[in-house]
C-alpha cells in the first residue's frame, strides 16, 4: 500500500492540534442564500468534508464591512447574527475531528455597490481589473474603523466556536492592495516604502490578534506574487514574511498568488500543469518558522504527501479535490487510491458557478452543494434497469441505480466507454477529462454493473431484456463534413465547389488533414473551437478564430463564462500565434477564401483560407428513445441524447435519473 504517513500526521497551529496534512481552504460557495448568514445548507456541505476525513477546513470569506459585501451569498461577518450559526457548524465540523476556521476579507477596490448600496473601498483610487468600479480613497478614519472590523470578526468567530480565522492578505484584496506598488500610490504613513506599505496589514493582524487572544489560531492567506510587471514580487515578500510571522501574531501562511489583473493561475484549469506554486511556498518556508501551506491545482493525495515529505509546505491546500470528493482522505488512508474520484480542474461546477453567483456543485459530483438533498438511498424495490450509451450520462446513470441496488444493464456500441469526451481528452491541453472516465468506468465494475461494448442497441435487443426501466443516453453525433451547398444548422454557411471545409471533430480525431492558413468557423462559442484552434497551432498551421459574439472570446462577463478558463486558454492560443476576430461569422466557403460577415452591420469581408473548419453545438441521436415511446413504462432520455450541452449536464442528469427510478 502506497505509504501517505507523512500527509496523514498531525500539526500543531499554535494551540490547535490538526489530525492531518490536507486543508480545505476558503471557498465562497455561494450557500448562504439572501439571508448571508450561516445556514444548514452550509453546514451539510462542511460537514460532509469533514466526515470525508479533511484536517483542517477554512469556511469561505466573509464580509467583514458593509464595503466588502460583494453578493448575497457572502456572509455578512459585521451582524453578531452571525455567531449561533458558526457555534452550529463548528459543533457539526468537531464531531468528525476537523478543525474549522474562516476567513476575514475585505476586498477593498475588487467591490461594487450593485448590491451592498455602498462605495468601494481602497488605498488608492485604482479602479479594480475585476469590477471597474473606482473605490473611495481610504482616510486615516477609514483605516481605523477597517481594523476595528477585522478584530470585531475575529471575536464573533470565537464566540462561535470556530477554532481560527484567516487574514486574507491575497488575490488583490485590501491588504494586499495596501502592500503592492501597483494599487498602492499613497503618500502619506500608509504608502511608499515597503514598511509604510506594510502598516496596515500589521496593524489588521495586531488588533485581530487582541480580540482574539492567545488560543485562538490566526492564519494569513498570502499571496507569494501578483504575477504583473508593477506588482508584488516573491523578492518583496520574501521581506514581508519574516517580518510578519516573527511578531508571534500569525500562526501560518497559506501561499497563492495572483491579483485580479492576473487572477487565472489562482484557479489554474487542465491546462496548466498540476502544483504550478509548491515552488513559491517552498521558498518563503525556508524564511520563517511558522507552518506554510501550499496551494493550486494540487489533486492527488501521492503528489500531496511527496509535497510534505519533501518539506515543500506543511499543509497542502486541496479545496477542489474536496468539492469533487468530499472522502478523498478517508479513501487515500485506507489505500482506496482507484475509489478517489480526482478533481481534472474542469471549473464547471466550482467557479463558473460562483461567477453566475450560484452555489457550487461539482461536474463529476453532483451531490456536491446538495448534500442531504442529492442521495442514493436502497430503492425501495429493485428493478430491472437498462441503460444505452457509454458516455459521462450513461456511466454515471448506470452506477446511481446500481449504487441503490437495481440490477443493471449498459450498452455501448463502440468498443470503449466514454462517448464525446474521449475525442477532447486526445489533446495535450485536456488528457485529464480521461480521469473522469477512468473514474466512471472504475464505478461501474466496483459496483458490477454489466456492460456490453460493440454492442448497437436496437429497440428488440433492448425489449428482449425485458426491463423496468430504460434510460436512454445515446449522446449527439457533429454536423457532417458539408458538401457544396449550404451546411449549418441553421445552414449559415454558403459552400462553393472546390472549398475545403470539415469539422472541429474530424480534425482533432486525425480524420482531416487542413492546409497551412485555416479559419475556424466557431459557431459554438464555447472550448471546441479554442481548443482545435491551439491543436492546429502546435502543428504550425497560420490560424484565425472567427467568433460572433466577444465576450466568450475576451472572458470579460462575469454571467457568461469561466474567466480562468478562458484566460488561459486565450493566452495559450495567443502565445502560439493564433489570429482571434470576434463581432463576425462565417457565411461563405469558397476555394482560398471565406467571407465574413459583421454581426451588427452585416457588411461582408474576405480573407484568405486554404481551409475552413466549423465547430457547432452537435445534434442529439435520439432515434432509439423515439422507437421505444410506449413501450417501456418508465422510459428516459438524458444528456446529449435530450439535448446537446455540456459534461455537467450530462452527469446530473445521469445521477437525477439513477437516484429517481
Amino acid at each position: 500500500m502506497t505509504d501517505l504517513s507523512d500527509l496523514f500526521s498531525p500539526i500543531m497551529l499554535r494551540r490547535c492540534e490538526v489530525k492531518n496534512r490536507i486543508l480545505v481552504s476558503g471557498h465562497v460557495n455561494g450557500m448562504a442564500g439572501e439571508e448571508s448568514l450561516p445556514n444548514d445548507r452550509e453546514l451539510r456541505y462542511h460537514e460532509a468534508r469533514a466526515k470525508g476525513g479533511y484536517g483542517l477546513i477554512v469556511m469561505g470569506a466573509a464580509a467583514v464591512s458593509p464595503h466588502s459585501w460583494l453578493f448575497p451569498s457572502v456572509i455578512q461577518g459585521w451582524r453578531d447574527e452571525i455567531v449561533p450559526g458558526y457555534r452550529k457548524l463548528s459543533d457539526a465540523v468537531h464531531t468528525h475531528g476537523a478543525k474549522l476556521m474562516v476567513q476575514a476579507w475585505h476586498n477593498g477596490h475588487q467591490e461594487t455597490g450593485f448590491y451592498s448600496w455602498t462605495n468601494a473601498q481602497a488605498p488608492s483610487q485604482i479602479v479594480s481589473a475585476g469590477q471597474g468600479e473606482a473605490p473611495a480613497v481610504m482616510d486615516e478614519d477609514d483605516i481605523r474603523r477597517a481594523v476595528r472590523d477585522y478584530a470585531d470578526f475575529a471575536a464573533r468567530c470565537k464566540e462561535g466556536g470556530l477554532d481560527g480565522v484567516e487574514l486574507h492578505f491575497g488575490h488583490g484584496y485590501l491588504p494586499q492592495q495596501f502592500l503592492s506598488p501597483y494599487s498602492n500610490i499613497r503618500k502619506d504613513r500608509y504608502g511608499g516604502s515597503l514598511e509604510n506599505r506594510m502598516r496596515f496589514g500589521t496593524e489588521v493582524i495586531e488588533s485581530v490578534r487582541k480580540a482574539a487572544g492567545e488560543d485562538f489560531v490566526v492564519g494569513m492567506r498570502l499571496t507569494a506574487d501578483e504575477l504583473i510587471s508593477t506588482g508584488l514580487k516573491l523578492a518583496d515578500v520574501k521581506e514581508i514574511a519574516p517580518i510578519w510571522a516573527g511578531t508571534g501574531n500569525v500562526d501560518y501562511l497559506n501561499i497563492t498568488v495572483a491579483t485580479y489583473r492576473s487572477v487565472a493561475p489562482a484557479l489554474a484549469p487542465m491546462m496548466v500543469p498540476p502544483r504550478p506554486f509548491v515552488y513559491l511556498a517552498a521558498e518563503i518556508r525556508q524564511l520563517v518558522d511558522i507552518p506554510v501551506f501550499a496551494a493550486i491545482r494540487i489533486n492527488d493525495p501521492v503528489m500531496a504527501n511527496d509535497i510534505v515529505r519533501n518539506g515543500e509546505a506543511d499543509m497542502v491546500v486541496m479545496t477542489r479535490a474536496s468539492i469533487c470528493d468530499p472522502e478523498m482522505p478517508n479513501k487515500a488512508r485506507a489505500g482506496r487510491l482507484d475509489d478517489i474520484r480526482l478533481c481534472i480542474a474542469c471549473n464547471e461546477g466550482c467557479w463558473e458557478r460562483i461567477e453566475h453567483h450560484q452555489p457550487i456543485t461539482c461536474m463529476q459530483n453532483p451531490e456536491t452543494g446538495r448534500e442531504g438533498v442529492f442521495k442514493l438511498d436502497p430503492a425501495a424495490k429493485p428493478k430491472k434497469v437498462v441503460v444505452v450509451g457509454g458516455g459521462p450520462a450513461g456511466m454515471k446513470a448506470a452506477a446511481a441505480a446500481r449504487e441503490r441496488g437495481h440490477e443493471v444493464t449498459l450498452f455501448e456500441k463502440s468498443s470503449e466507454l466514454g462517448g464525446s469526451i474521449l475525442l477532447p481528452a486526445k489533446l495535450p491541453a485536456r488528457q485529464e477529462w480521461s480521469q473522469c472516465v477512468r473514474f466512471l468506468a472504475h464505478e461501474l465494475k466496483r459496483l458490477n454493473v454489466k456492460v456490453s461494448l460493440n454492442t448497437e442497441a436496437t429497440a428488440a435487443l433492448v425489449l428482449a431484456e425485458n426491463p423496468d426501466a430504460v434510460i436512454v443516453a445515446t449522446g449527439s453525433k457533429p454536423f457532417e463534413s458539408p458538401a457544396p451547398g449550404l451546411v449549418g444548422p441553421d445552414a449559415a454557411i454558403q459552400v462553393e465547389a472546390g472549398a475545403h471545409v470539415v469539422t472541429a471533430e474530424d480534425v482533432i480525431a486525425g480524420k482531416a488533414e487542413t492546409g497551412r492558413k485555416v479559419v475556424i468557423a466557431d459557431f459554438q462559442n464555447y472550448m471546441k473551437g479554442m481548443i482545435t484552434a491551439e491543436f492546429l497551432a502546435d502543428q504550425e498551421k497560420d490560424v484565425t478564430l472567427i467568433m460572433p459574439l466577444p465576450f466568450r472570446l475576451l472572458a470579460a462577463n462575469p454571467y457568461d463564462i469561466d474567466k480562468p478558463t478562458h484566460a488561459i486558454q486565450t493566452w495559450n492560443m495567443t502565445a502560439k500565434g493564433v489570429k482571434k476576430i470576434s463581432d463576425f461569422e462565417v457565411k461563405k466557403a469558397a476555394p482560398g477564401k471565406v467571407t465574413l460577415r459583421n454581426v451588427f452591420t452585416e457588411k461582408d469581408q474576405e480573407i484568405e483560407a486554404d481551409t475552413l473548419v466549423t465547430s457547432y453545438w452537435r445534434r442529439s441521436e435520439s432515434g432509439l428513445y423515439d422507437e421505444l415511446k410506449g413501450k417501456v413504462k418508465d422510459l428516459r432520455r438524458i444528456g446529449d441524447c435530450l439535448a446537446p450541452r455540456r459534461v455537467i449536464n450530462a452527469v446530473y442528469e445521469g445521477y437525477k435519473a439513477g437516484m429517481e427510478i
